[in-house]
This record gives C-alpha cells, sequence and structure tokens, in this order.
C-alpha cells in the first residue's frame, strides 16, 4: 500500500440535460439504458456504477457525461488538490454488476491467459492482488472490456500527450461484479511482466500537487447487450476506432518500397552455401559497426524463402531483370529438390540438409506457406515461360498428407516429424493448412479438399467462438496470439469466395475484431530522447505479437490486402483504413541504404522485427528500436504488393 490514506467514495453524477437521462441499448427491443446519480440501469435493473478511490485531500470539483451515440459516453472528471501532496493516486472505475464470464485487457489477458505453457501474467491476480499495467501495454490506451450474463462492458481513457498524464489499467473480476479501473499516476503492480516469461519488481510512479492544483481524467464507457461467440465486442472496437486520433506519417511510396525490398533480398539475404541457394534468416550485428547474415534458412514464417522467390519471379515479370529470375528459379529449385518427403511433407529449414539431420519438427504455419507459395510459384514460372510442375507437386503433396492424417472432429497438428509422426494437436495453428487445401481445391476441382478444409476451418472457428482467442501461432511462444487468427481471415473470405455463403463473411469480420484487439489505435508519445522520438517511430498501426511477447511488431502486414479484401465486399470503410494505418506503420524505418538508428548504418531494403513500446526489456539497454533485421517484414511488403497488384493506394 503507498503512503497516504486511500478513501473510498462512490461518486454521483449530475446530468444537466434531460436528453442525457436515456440511450437506447437496441432500437428494435425499445428499452433503455438511463443513468441516474452515476448509477447505470436498464429495465430498473443496475447495469453498472461510477465509482473511484482517490488520496486524502483531492475533490472532485467537477464532471461532466457525454454521449457519444452507439451506447458509447464519454465522462470526464476534474479533480483538486486541498492541500500539498507528494504521492497523489487517483482511481476512476466503472463498477460492472454481475459475474464476469469472459474478461480482457486486449493484448494482454485474454480472460486470464490460462491456454499455454508460457509463464505470462496469468489470472487477474497475482498472490490476492489484482494486477495493474501500464496503458502502453494496450492497444486502445487503457482498455478493460468484459461480459456478464447480459451486458458487454468496455472502458477506456485517452492518450496522453504527456508523461506526468500516463496512466495504467486494472480489472478485477470478483463474484458479483466487475470492476474497471484506470489509476494515475502509471503503476505496474505487483510486479512488472518484463520479458518473456519473466518479470521484475512492480512500480508506482509519483504525482506530487500542490494546494489548488487540478487533474483531470477521462472514462470512456461503452455498454452493450452481450451477443454470442463475444461478437458484442464489435461495438465498442467500432467506436474507439471511430473517435480515434489517426496520424499519417510519411512512409516511402509503394514503387520505392518494391525495389529496396527487392534489394534487400538480392543484396542482402542471398545466400550460396553447399546445395543450397536462397534466402537467409536475416541480419545480425556483427560485434563491431557492421551486419552479418544469421545461420538458418526457412521456407516461412521468419525466412520466408519461398515468398522471396515469387516477388523476384513478379519483379522479373515487372520489370524483366534476368538476376531476378535466375535467383528465384535457383532458391526454388533448391528447395525443390532436397526437401520433399516420400510421404508429402516438406522439409521447412534448409540447416536439416545441410547438417544431415532428420530430428526436426515440420510446423504447420511454414507447411502452410510452403503450399501456398508454391502453388504460385508454378504460376509464376507458366508465365516466365519456364514451366516448373514439379512445384505443384510439392503443394498438393502437402495437402494430401495433412488431409489423411486429419483427425474425425476436424484437427490437423502443430507439426510433425519426417516418419509423419505429428507433435501435438492444440492450438489454432494447424488452421494455417486451411488455405493451401482450399486453394487444391480450387485448382483441382476435387472436393475431398473442400471436405478437409471446411471441418478444420469448422473446428478452429469454434474455438475462437468459444474462447475469444487463437493460439500457439507465434513459434517461439505457446500462449494466446494474433498470427494463429490470420489464416482463419484468410480462410474465411477464400470460403466466401468459394460458396457465396454469407457466414463466412460475417465469420471473416468477426475475426477481424479479434485481431483489431491486437492493432494500436494511437501513437504513443515519448521522451525528446527516446529512440521512438529520434527515429519518429509512430505506434499507430502497429500490432502486438502476444500474452507472451508484449512488444510490436509489422506482421499484420500479413492481413493487410485481406483487410482491403473485407472493405470491398462489406462496404466498412473501417477495414481499408485499418489496412492503410497498418501498410504506413509497416514502412517506417525501412533503410534506403543511408539509414543510421543507433550508430548503425542499415542495408538497403532493411528494417527490424521489434519495437519495444512499454517497459520490455526493463534494465536493459533503451534502445527500444532492435537490431533483429529479419526477413520477414520485406517479404511480407512484397508480398502484399503482389496480391494487391495495381489495386492498391499509393501512399
Amino acid at each position: 500500500m503507498r503512503k497516504g490514506i486511500l478513501l473510498f467514495m462512490t461518486l454521483f453524477l449530475c446530468i444537466a440535460m434531460q436528453a442525457q437521462n436515456s440511450l437506447t441499448v437496441n432500437a428494435d427491443q425499445g428499452n433503455d439504458l438511463r443513468w441516474q446519480n452515476g448509477v447505470l440501469y436498464f429495465e430498473n435493473k443496475v447495469v453498472g456504477k461510477l465509482s473511484g478511490e482517490m488520496s486524502d485531500g483531492i475533490t472532485v470539483v467537477s464532471e461532466t457525461l457525454s454521449p457519444l451515440g452507439d451506447n458509447t459516453f464519454k465522462i470526464v472528471r476534474t479533480y483538486r488538490a486541498e492541500k500539498d501532496m507528494n504521492d497523489a493516486r487517483i482511481c476512476f472505475d466503472y463498477v460492472h454488476s454481475g459475474k464476469a464470464n469472459f474478461w480482457m485487457i486486449p493484448s494482454v489477458s485474454y480472460n486470464g491467459n490460462q491456454w499455454g505453457r508460457g509463464k505470462e501474467p496469468k489470472r487477474a491476480e497475482e498472490n490476492g492482488v489484482f494486477r495493474t499495467f501500464s496503458f502502453r501495454r494496450t492497444p486502445i490506451p487503457g482498455c478493460t472490456y468484459s461480459e456478464s450474463d447480459r451486458f458487454a462492458v468496455a472502458v477506456w481513457s485517452d492518450n496522453p500527450k504527456l508523461e506526468s498524464q500516463h496512466f495504467s489499467c486494472c480489472i478485477m473480476p470478483e463474484k458479483e461484479q466487475i470492476r474497471h479501473r484506470i489509476i494515475l499516476p502509471e503503476e505496474e503492480m505487483p510486479s512488472m511482466y518484463s520479458a518473456r516469461d519473466r518479470y521484475a519488481d512492480g512500480y508506482q510512479k509519483h504525482v506530487q500537487l500542490k494546494k489548488g492544483d487540478t487533474i483531470t481524467l477521462t472514462l470512456y464507457l461503452a455498454v452493450n447487450a452481450v451477443e454470442p461467440h463475444h461478437r458484442a465486442m464489435r461495438h465498442f472496437m467500432r467506436k474507439a476506432w471511430a473517435i480515434a486520433d489517426k496520424p499519417v506519417v510519411s512512409v516511402f511510396d509503394t514503387k520505392k518500397i518494391w525495389e529496396l525490398g527487392i534489394r534487400y533480398a538480392t543484396e542482402s539475404l542471398w545466400v550460396e552455401k553447399g546445395s543450397f541457394k536462397g534466402f537467409s534468416l536475416g541480419l545480425i550485428t556483427d560485434g563491431e559497426k557492421g551486419w552479418k547474415q544469421a545461420e538458418g534458412y526457412e521456407i516461412g514464417w521468419c525466412g520466408q524463402n519461398a515468398s522471396l522467390a515469387n516477388s523476384l519471379l513478379t519483379d522479373y515479370l515487372k520489370n524483366r531483370g534476368a538476376e531476378s529470375l535466375n535467383k528465384a528459379l535457383a532458391a526454388l529449385d533448391s528447395w525443390a529438390s532436397a526437401c520433399p518427403l516420400s510421404n508429402g511433407l516438406f522439409i521447412t529449414h534448409y540447416n536439416q540438409i545441410l547438417d544431415h539431420r532428420n530430428d526436426g519438427i515440420m510446423d504447420a504455419c511454414n507447411l502452410g506457406t510452403a503450399a501456398l507459395n508454391f502453388f504460385e510459384a508454378r504460376d509464376l514460372t507458366r508465365a516466365s515461360g519456364i514451366d516448373r510442375p514439379q512445384y505443384e507437386h510439392i503443394a498438393y503433396g502437402i495437402c494430401d498428407f495433412v488431409k489423411a492424417d486429419q483427425q474425425p472432429e476436424g484437427v490437423y497438428a502443430r507439426g510433425w516429424t519426417q516418419d509423419g509422426k505429428y507433435y501435438v494437436r492444440e492450438g489454432t495453428i494447424g488452421c494455417f493448412l486451411v488455405p493451401p487445401m482450399l486453394e487444391a481445391y480450387r485448382r483441382s476441382g476435387d472436393s475431398t479438399y473442400l471436405a478437409s478444409a471446411t471441418k478444420a476451418y469448422d473446428y478452429y472457428l469454434k474455438g475462437l467462438n468459444t474462447d475469444g482467442y487463437t493460439t500457439a501461432g507465434s513459434l517461439d511462444t505457446w500462449c494466446i496470439d494474433k498470427e494463429s487468427s490470420v489464416p482463419l481471415l484468410q480462410s474465411s473470405l477464400m470460403l466466401y469466395e468459394i460458396t457465396g455463403s454469407p457466414a463466412y463473411l460475417d465469420n471473416a469480420v468477426s475475426v477481424s475484431y479479434y485481431l483489431s484487439t491486437w492493432l494500436w489505435h494511437y501513437q504513443g508519445i515519448y521522451p525528446e530522447n527516446d529512440n521512438f522520438t529520434v527515429y519518429r517511430y509512430s505506434t499507430f498501426g502497429a500490432t502486438s505479437v502476444s500474452v507472451q511477447h508484449h512488444h510490436l511488431d509489422p506482421y499484420a502486414l500479413a492481413w493487410v490486402a485481406d483487410w482491403i479484401k473485407l472493405a470491398n465486399l462489406t462496404g466498412d470503410s473501417q477495414w481499408k483504413e485499418k489496412a492503410l494505418a497498418i501498410w504506413q506503420n509497416g514502412c517506417q524505418l525501412v533503410s534506403d541504404g543511408t539509414l543510421e538508428i543507433n550508430g548503425r548504418i542499415r542495408p538497403a531494403g532493411s528494417q527490424n522485427e521489434a519495437f519495444f513500446e512499454s517497459d520490455w526489456f526493463a534494465g536493459s539497454s533503451r534502445e527500444r528500436i532492435n537490431t533483429w533485421l529479419v526477413a520477414w517484414p520485406g517479404a511480407l511488403r512484397l508480398e502484399t504488393l503482389r496480391r494487391l497488384n495495381d489495386s492498391f493506394i499509393n501512399i
């Protein structure tokens, strides 16, 4: 407990206009939400109430409530210090009546993070103390969300413009109520999650106030009726995006991004080692001021060899450059000649070939990526006048193996050994094989591929609908994450195109709202000497990795084309807005060959993987921009442009 006495106070609203006393929940029901003395009612039953805690010597001097439409309210309180104090603390609460059936701190905790084998923060409490998190860990500032039997409630606040305004959030699910809390000043208690599976001592910042000083806090509150499959979150997510500031950052145009991506692949990542010709995983520091290639060769995921090769084929078709064609074919042929197995599986890490090892796991992420890209490679080589039917055979082989191994309930697996034994089946990761299965159906007309894909899709979608999250897409984690839902989005759109069923389009929207819980809706403000300020990095449009990895990356580039398509199919402009925000974010700090960050000049087309928006890796260097110049961001930018062709708007 901090120094100073905390007094619990239930605070009452004074609503000046009668129009603010009632707001319709659902117009077709004819029922009202209404406020009375700080308590929110629906059909004369309490939905929740405003309350709070504050240090002794602080009083509320004004309070306003403004309805923003869509069952959302903006509540602004101004507090005044009645005496000098060195350690002021204010908590602004909304108490949701009822037991929590589901709760969430987006990007941080999904119903307490009970799924998975990691050591990320589990449950809402630690040793009987409710966990508090800095707003900087959340994609909507300080956002918390809960569902009771009848209502879905979301609370968040404004993006602070000054460090002195930094705050934290907390959700307290108890037997009969769920307390949503905004806390000033910023704290993370009782401990701070500081790196993967690691914790540091908690902290509480201090605010000094002179007598007469005032502080203003804003609480946004969205209340809607609960819907099946956690779909009520659509309402507050839509509103939070609508009212968010949407900064535009200056990035290279798409023509330049394409040129730099091709240069990075051919100039910095290209490897010829033994039987291998292809691309390194990326560049790492050489111990001095330069760079060296990482020792690793992967068909998808971090290395993206197949996708990079397809982008070089596309570059050849655009520009007729012989180097692009020759390196693309050399890379694909290296993989195609050495990595297919007799059972249909495909060795996804070429190091296994070079090291003469057969003990590796071929994971669903890499296998799905390989199959999709080898299907595409067949088309691109045909267009180039150089047919490679073996590329398509590889893709069908992967699909045929997975189809035969599928379990009765529809599940595939996380991965397999070379002799075809499954690794584990839990998690959503197997869904990465659904899109290539659907592509196999579209090419062949063989209904067994469609039947297998649909059965798997239904299995993985049920997990999202039931649990409210997807799992285990990040290969270096075992937790709730964002990556594992990307193939669900892709599959939903593909199934809609194949069947015309609007249910699949609605599923694509649901998956997209889940993905939006990982999307940064604001540009963080950092001190003048901070990496983000010095190099003008904006957090807006970035996505957090997983509940086990609390940092940002540009992986959302993987679904930019899907959100452009979703916007066109639904007429909902938010998906295009979000896609463009992601694109701008993911094109930041792409080097033109002269970019120097933290004393190192970066090669043309390179970009680092991680951006540390919170106190992740606290106690280490304050370099928020890391030095792992991995292959995948550039590959995903090229793939996005490959998929969208001329329909993409130049930024």
